[in-house]
C-alpha cells in the first residue's frame, strides 16, 4: 500500500440522496506549474557547465497554494452538512472538512469516522484518527476497516495494518476495495501468495464481465479504478502482459471510463492511470493524468510523491523539494516526504544525510521494508558491504524472498560504476520478481554502461517479453539494435576499440584510434598504471562509441535523453555525441581534448576502484587536458577570488551534483584543476598518487587528506585560498595595472588603425606581459606579427598557438598555423596542426584539403592515403546532410 496507494484518500462520492458527487472546482494555476514543470523536465540538462553545456532556463517557481487558501467550493442548494464535509475532503480540503463535520447533525457513523479518520491522517494526527476509527459502533464497516489500516500503516505497524486488512477481506468477500487492499499491503510484506489470491479474485470476478459485457455494464467509478488497478497487479504478477494482446490499452481504457464516463471528477482513476503509465515510462502523458488530479485535489500526497519522484528522475532537486515541503504543509510528519527526501539526499550522493534520516525512520517504522532497503541503500552508496548485508537479513527476516531491497541496493552500487556489485544485486531482484520491469531494466542499462551489450539484450529482450509496452525497454533495445551496426575499429596496438555511426566512422573512427595511441602510455605513465596492474594499460580494452544524435547519447550514459554535455567514460566504456553542427548535437568541438579528458576519468575511475571523489576525477581530468586556462574562465575564477566565493571541500562536490548559480559547475570543474595543480606544486604528483590510493582503500575524503597531505579539510582550505589570491594577483587585474593596460590599449588600438603596425607592435607586448590571460593582446600580436611591415613568423605562430590550445570549437587557428609552417617549410608541424583542425572540425572539407595539401607536400605517404581515402566520402556525406537540410560547418 505505501509504494502504490494512489486510493488511499479516497471516501465515498455519493450524497446523502445517494446520487453521484460533482462540482469539485478547478484550483489555482500555482499547483498545475508544479506538474507542468514536470512536463518540462525532459528539458533540463546536468551539464558540464562550460563551453559543451547548454544554457537550461531559470527555474520559474510558482508558490504552491494548498487548498485551505482557494476560493470556498460551491455546493448544489440540496448538499445538506455532510455532503460538505464530503466534498471538502475529496478536493483536499482537509483541515476545512474536518470543522464542517462539527455541523453535522447525523448520518451515518461510519461515513462520519472514514471521513474524519481520513482527514486526520493525512494532515498528521493520527492518534486521533485511530481513536475515531476504533469505535467499537463502526468498527467492523469495510471502509473503516480499511482507513484504520491505512493509518496503521502510517505508523509504521505494518503487520497489524495487513491483519486488519484480512479481516475486512474475511469478513467482506465481496469487497473489491478490501481485497485490492489487502492485496496491495500482501505485496508490501512479501506474502506474495496472499496477493496473488486477492487479484485472482478481482480478475475471476471482473474481467470477463468488462470483456464480454463491455464498460456500459459499470456504473461505480471507484469499483472500476479498483479493478483496473486490480487488473494490472494480477496481470503484472502472472507476467500476463506478453500474452494478451493491447492489454495495456485495456487497462488504460478501464482508467478512462471511470474519469471520462461514469464521473469526471473522479479524481483517484486519473492517478491509477498516471502510476500505471509511470511504471511504463510515459511519463509526459503521466504527468497529464496528474495536471488533472490537482485540478480535483491539490493537496493529494501520492500525485505531489509522484511528481517528486519524476523531477527526481530528472535531477530537478528544487522541485523535489518543492514537493516535499507540500507535501509537509499538509502533513508535518508525512511518511512519504520522509522516503522522498531520502532518496533525493541519494540521488544527490550525500550519502551519510541521507543515512541520519532513513535511520530515524527505521525507529519509527521498524516493519517498513522500503524504509530499511533505503536505508541498505545509503550503505550501499558508501560501499560499506557488511553494513548492507546485516540490513538484507533483516529484511529477509521478515520477508524472505524480497527484491525490491536488492533493487534499491543495486540502483545505488550502479550509479557508482560498481559493476559487479550491482549485477549481482539486480540478479537477485531479477530472480526473485521476473516481473519487475524497473529491475530488469536496470540491469540491462547497466551491462550497457558495462560494455556487456550481449548481456544487456538478453535481459532487456527477456524484459521486453514480460512487458512489451514499458519505453524504456524499448528504447534501450532500439540503442542496442544501433550500436550493434556500429562497426568496430581496434587501434593499433589492442589498447581501444571505436565504434561510431556507420555514416560517420570512416570520417572518425581511425583518427581517434591514432590519436588514444599516441596518448595511452604517456596518461597510463602518469598515474602509474604498471604499479597496480602489471603493465602499462588498464586490464579492460576501452571502448568509446560515438553516436551522430545528442538523445542516443544520452540515453546510452544514463538511460535518459537529456543529459548536457558531449562525453562521459563509465568506467572501461566512453560515450560521445557526433562533433558536427547538426540537429540534436552540440556542434563541432575538439574530440581530442574531451577524448584525452575522458580517458584520464577511465583510468582514475579504474585505480581507484570507482571510489575517487567527484572533485578529483574532474580536477585531473582537466589538468590533464593540458591546456592553458581558458578564457572564459578568468572572469570567473577572479570574483570568485576576490569575491571569497571559491567552493570549500564540502562545498565542491555538491556544485557539481547541484549548482545553485549557472556558473557554479562551471566553477567547479576550474577550482578541482587548480586544487590538484596546488597539491603537486606544494607536495607533489606522488601525494596525488597516494590519495588516489587512500580512495581506493575506502577512505572518506577528511581521512585522505589528514594521512597523505597532513592537513583537515579547514586547514587545506585556507591555505589553498592563500595560493588562489597569489595567483590571481599575477593576471593583471588590480586596479593599477588596469588603468595602465586601458591607456596602452586605447594608444595600441589607435595606430592599428592608422596603420602603424611596428609601432603598435611593443605596446601590445606591453600589454600581453601585463595581462598574460586576456585572449585580446594575443590576437592582436598575431595579427601584427603576419603583416609585411612587422613579419614575424615565429611570433605569430606563438601567439596563435596560444589562441589555439583554448580554442575548443573553432579550428580556424590550427588551420592558420598549419599554413604558416607550411609556408615557412617546416612541414612536420604543418601537418602537426593541419591534423589539429581536423580534431576539432573532423567534418570540415577544407581542414581535410589542408592536410592532404600539406602530406603531399611532406612525402607523407600514409597521411596522403587517408586524406585520399577520407574526402571522397565526407564530399558524399555532406552532399547527403545538405539534402536533409543538416548542413554542418
Amino acid at each position: 500500500m505505501t509504494s502504490n496507494g494512489s486510493t488511499r484518500n479516497n471516501i465515498s462520492r455519493k450524497d446523502s440522496n445517494n446520487r453521484p458527487l460533482h462540482g469539485a472546482p478547478a484550483v489555482a494555476a500555482s499547483w498545475l506549474a508544479l506538474a507542468s514543470a514536470a512536463l518540462a523536465l525532459s528539458a533540463v540538462t546536468i551539464a558540464r557547465a562550460d563551453e559543451f553545456s547548454r544554457n537550461s532556463a531559470p527555474h520559474r517557481w510558482v508558490e504552491k497554494t494548498l487548498p485551505e487558501k482557494l476560493p470556498a467550493l460551491k455546493y448544489p442548494k440540496y448538499y445538506r452538512d455532510l455532503d460538505k464535509a464530503r466534498a471538502l475532503a475529496f478536493a483536499g480540503r482537509y483541515r476545512q472538512a474536518l470543522a464542517q463535520l462539527s455541523t453535522v447533525a447525523k448520518g451515518d457513523p461510519a461515513e462520519i469516522a472514514t471521513i474524519r479518520g481520513m482527514c486526520l491522517r493525512v494532515t498528521g494526527d493520527r492518534d486521533a484518527a485511530l481513536k475515531v476509527l476504533t469505535d467499537p459502533d463502526i468498527a467492523n464497516n469495510v471502509r473503516v476497516l480499511v482507513e484504520r489500516a491505512r493509518v496503521l500503516e502510517d505508523l509504521g505497524r505494518t503487520n497489524d495494518a495487513a491483519a486488519l486488512l484480512k479481516e475486512a477481506a474475511d469478513k467482506n468477500p465481496e469487497s473489491i476495495l478490501a481485497r485490492f487492499n489487502f492485496g496491495m499491503i500482501s505485496e508490501a510484506t512479501g506474502d506474495m501468495s496472499t496477493a496473488r489470491q486477492q487479484y485472482q479474485w478481482i480478475h475471476d470476478k471482473y474481467w470477463d464481465k468488462w470483456t464480454q459485457e463491455g464498460p456500459a455494464a459499470f456504473e461505480d467509478a471507484e469499483e472500476v479504478t479498483l479493478m483496473g488497478r486490480g487488473l494490472d497487479r494480477h496481470f503484472t504478477l502472472q507476467m500476463g502482459y506478453q500474452s494478451i494482446p493491447g492489454l495495456e490499452n485495456i487497462i488504460l481504457k478501464i482508467f478512462t471510463q471511470a474519469y471520462d464516463i461514469i464521473d469526471t471528477q473522479y479524481w483517484p482513476a486519473h492517478l491509477a492511470a498516471a502510476e500505471y503509465l509511470v511504471a511504463r515510462d510515459n511519463e509526459k502523458d503521466a504527468v497529464a493524468e496528474l495536471k488533472a488530479v490537482g485540478q480535483q485535489n491539490p493537496a493529494d500526497i501520492r500525485t505531489l510523491q509522484l511528481l517528486g519522484e519524476m523531477a527526481l528522475g530528472k535531477y530537478d532537486f528544487d522541485r523535489t523539494e518543492a514537493c516535499i515541503e507540500f507535501m509537509r504543509d499538509v502533513d508535518p510528519q508525512c511518511p512519504a516526504a520522509a522516503v522522498l527526501e531520502v532518496r533525493d539526499l541519494l540521488q544527490q550522493r550525500r550519502a551519510k544525510d541521507a543515512l541520519a534520516v532513513a535511520s530515524q525512520l527505521v525507529e519509527k517504522r521498524p516493519q517498513d521494508v522500503e524504509i530499511l532497503s533505503l536505508k541498505a541503500a545509503c550503505y550501499a552508496l558508501q560501499l560499506n558491504d557488511k553494513a548492507v548485508r546485516g540490513i538484507l537479513d533483516q529484511i529477509e527476516s521478515m520477508d524472505k524472498n524480497n527484491a525490491s531491497a536488492y533493487y534499491e541496493v543495486a540502483s545505488q552500487l550502479g550509479a557508482m560504476r560498481q559493476y559487479v556489485r550491482a549485477a549481482d544485486m539486480y540478479k537477485i531482484a531479477v530472480e526473485r520478481a521476473p516481473w519487475l520491469t524497473d529491475a530488469r531494466n536496470g540491469l540491462g542499462l547497466l551491462y550497457t554502461q558495462w560494455g556487456e551489450e550481449s548481456k544487456a539484450r538478453e535481459v532487456l529482450e527477456a524484459a521486453s517479453v514480460l512487458d512489451p509496452y514499458n519505453r524504456r525497454t524499448h528504447n534501450y533495445l532500439i540503442l542496442l539494435d544501433q550500436t550493434a551496426k556500429m562497426p568496430k575499429l581496434v587501434s593499433s596496438k589492442g589498447n581501444f576499440i571505436i565504434s561510431a555511426d556507420p555514416a560517420e566512422a570512416p570520417i572518425l573512427s581511425q583518427y581517434m584510434a591514432d590519436y588514444l595511441e599516441t596518448i595511452h602510455a604517456d596518461v597510463c605513465r602518469h598515474f602509474e598504471v604498471d604499479k597496480l596492474f602489471g603493465k602499462l594499460a588498464l586490464p579492460e580494452t576501452t571502448t568509446i562509441q560515438v553516436f551522430p544524435r545528442h538523445d542516443e547519447f544520452s540515453v546510452r550514459t544514463t538511460g535518459t535523453p537529456w543529459i548536457g554535455t558531449v562525453g562521459a567514460a563509465m568506467g572501461k566504456n566512453i560515450a560521445m555525441v557526433s562533433p558536427r553542427n547538426a540537429a540534436n548535437t552540440f556542434g563541432t568541438y575538439n574530440w581530442a581534448t574531451v577524448l584525452r579528458h575522458e580517458y584520464t576519468h577511465t583510468i582514475t575511475l579504474a585505480i581507484t576502484d570507482n571510489r575517487i571523489a567527484h572533485w578529483m576525477t574532474e580536477g585531473l581530468a582537466v589538468e590533464e587536458e593540458r591546456n592553458p586556462i581558458r578564457w572564459e574562465w578568468v572572469p570567473m575564477l577572479l570574483q570568485a577570488v576576490r569575491k571569497h566565493e571559491l567552493f570549500t571541500m564540502d562545498q565542491l562536490t555538491w556544485a557539481f551534483v547541484r549548482p545553485k548559480r549557472p556558473q557554479d559547475r562551471t566553477l567547479a570543474y576550474a577550482e578541482s584543476a587548480w586544487i590538484c595543480e596546488y597539491i603537486e606544486e606544494k607536495w607533489d604528483h606522488d601525494h596525488i598518487q597516494r590519495m588516489l590510493a587512500g580512495f581506493r582503500e575506502g577512505k572518506e575524503q577528511d581521512q585522505v587528506f589528514q594521512e597523505v597531505l597532513g592537513q583537515n579539510l579547514d586547514d587545506f582550505a585556507k591555505d589553498f585560498f592563500k595560493w588562489c589570491d597569489a595567483r590571481v594577483a599575477t593576471w593583471g587585474y588590480d586596479p593599477k595595472t588596469s588603468a595602465t593596460v586601458a591607456g596602452l590599449r586605447s594608444a595600441a588600438e589607435i595606430l592599428i588603425t592608422d596603420r602603424k603596425y611596428k609601432e603598435a607592435v611593443p605596446i601590445w607586448e606591453k600589454i600581453v606581459a601585463l595581462r598574460p590571460v586576456d585572449a585580446l593582446p594575443h590576437q592582436r600580436l598575431a595579427f601584427l606579427y603576419m603583416q609585411d611591415e612587422c613579419k614575424d613568423t615565429p611570433k605569430a605562430i606563438e601567439h596563435l598557438l596560444r589562441l589555439h590550445q583554448v580554442s575548443l570549437k573553432d579550428n580556424a587557428y590550427a588551420k592558420r598555423i598549419a599554413r604558416l609552417y607550411r609556408d615557412e617549410g617546416d612541414l612536420a608541424n604543418a601537418g602537426r596542426y593541419a591534423l589539429e583542425s581536423i580534431y576539432i572540425s573532423p567534418f570540415d572539407a577544407e581542414a581535410h584539403d589542408l592536410r592532404l595539401e600539406i602530406a603531399r607536400l611532406a612525402n607523407d605517404k600514409p597521411a596522403v592515403e587517408r586524406e585520399e581515402k577520407v574526402i571522397p566520402l565526407l564530399t558524399d556525406l555532406l552532399a547527403k546532410w545538405r539534402a536533409e537540410t543538416q548542413i554542418p560547418n
